[in-house]
């Protein structure tokens, strides 16, 4: 009976989040559909994540896993505009240059009506501008470059890609969102360090994060930047070098087995007991290391994603996505999974929404000009897709703590900071440098 009324909750809202992308609504849909062609055949929805190496457990998979469950409801639901969805899961791995030959493939030989995908910044940088060259509607569901919806100066033209879309925020919110709670919990911190992995990923994440932290803290004084190589295994002489710069806090975007192992061996060497972490994406990592994860951290969640958040009672829809993501795959989502319900069902209400407009199955360029200023509601709240082409999204900053309630530390329920959108993201047309650059301090 539970689940029933789950269910029935979730079609509710997913109507309401029909209703609110661009005032269209489906009972319109349908009428101005009618004497249009609707094919009879699936949509064939390509979602590429990591599913083998050492993004696959912590990113890729649970992504991988949102995916299915998504595509498994809305097919029960009738699928899109009457079309069961194919979902085709495709690995990640084995670099740009295989992504782009995986890309070509896809749009050109296999004719899938949209690639949903990428978790890494490189593979989104190479794979995008095949949207426009090949006539492929893309959705970047979790990349995080800040730079690859952006121009060099501002302001620069939007879209950058016509049929390319981000249907996540990028690391521009995670950074300035976790400078902001640093200025509130800790405003007279004097010493900040960074270790972040020798790759754009983390150049890029300690760039946006030391520009917001001097301009919001100007006194701060940056003693220590460590670039370790991507798949470290010992971090001995980083810790040490960490612990002799008398940092207070120390920012990293370190993720997977990386992450995990500094982790488990900063603990070990008692480097929390004189600093804290300001993970920029370390939401994953509590589930992941269960107890050790050490308490007393700030914790930044790609967005409002988080479990727990929004609370249960003034958002079902996060209930119901959590209960039924935990039924299936015995462990709670993570940000990847939010991500994952974010691109399917940007790419449904996009689709209806156009048909509403133009009746029957809309082009893919139809498609694309209805996604473009599109909003829609998932379970960490309202997510829009600016005209830029790249989403927009609150976020959320807790700090770890230990409670009877869970076998791993959760987000402290007393100092829970969630920014709103137009706090931690630059308008459209605008870098996020310079954005950053305009503030007041």
């Amino acid at each position: 009976m539970a689940e029933k009324t789950n269910r029935r909750q979730f079609l509710k809202m997913a109507g309401a989040a029909g209703l609110g992308a661009g005032a269209v609504s489906l009972m319109g849909s349908k009428a101005l559909a009618a004497g249009k062609s609707i094919p009879k055949t699936p949509v064939k929805v390509a979602a590429i994540s990591f599913l083998s190496g050492p993004a696959a457990g912590p990113f890729g998979i649970p992504g991988d896993n949102g995916y299915k469950m998504m595509a498994d409801i809305y097919n029960k639901q009738g699928g899109i505009l009457g079309r069961k969805i194919d979902l085709i899961s495709l690995d990640e791995a084995g670099g740009a240059k295989t992504q782009v030959e995986l890309a070509r493939k896809l749009i050109l030989e296999d004719k899938v009506d949209v690639i949903l995908g990428y978790i890494s910044s490189g593979d989104c940088k190479a794979v995008m501008p095949l949207s426009d060259e090949l006539g492929g509607l893309m959705l970047a569901y979790d990349c995080g470059t800040h730079v690859l919806m952006e121009g060099k100066k501002s302001p620069y033209k939007t879209p950058k890609y016509d049929l390319g879309f981000r249907t996540s925020a990028h690391l521009g919110q995670d950074n300035i969102a976790l400078a902001l709670a640093i200025k509130k919990y800790m405003p007279d911190v004097k010493k900040i360090a960074g270790i972040n992995q020798d790759y754009a990923w983390g150049r890029d994440s300690w760039h946006i994060f030391e520009l917001a932290i001097k301009k919001l803290l100007p006194n701060v004084e940056i003693v220590k930047t460590l670039w370790p190589k991507i798949f470290t295994t010992d971090y001995t002489a980083h810790i040490s070098a960490l612990q002799g710069s008398g940092a207070q806090i120390i920012h990293s975007s370190m993720w997977g087995g990386d992450a995990v192992t500094f982790l488990k061996q900063a603990k070990a060497s008692g480097l929390f007991n004189q600093a804290k972490m300001a993970l920029s994406r370390g939401e994953p990592y509590p589930q992941e290391l269960g107890a050790e994860f050490p308490e007393g951290q700030f914790i930044c969640c790609a967005g409002a994603h988080y479990f727990l958040y929004p609370a249960w009672d003034k958002w079902p829809l996060n209930k119901w996505f959590v209960d039924e993501f935990k039924k299936r795959y015995k462990k709670y989502p993570t940000y990847p999974s939010y991500h994952a319900f974010q691109a399917i069902t940007a790419y449904k209400t996009a689709v209806e929404k156009a048909s509403s407009l133009v009746g029957g199955w809309p082009t893919i360029e139809q498609t694309a000009k209805a996604m473009g200023n599109m909003g829609f509601e998932t379970p960490s709240g309202y997510c829009v897709i600016d005209k830029d082409h790249n989403a927009r999204e609150d976020c959320l900053v807790g700090i770890s703590k230990m409670t009877k309630d869970y076998p791993f530390p959760i987000l402290d329920p007393d100092r829970l900071m969630v920014f709103p959108s137009f706090q931690v993201n630059a308008p459209a047309g605008i870098s996020t440098e310079d954005w950053i650059g305009s503030w007041k301090s």
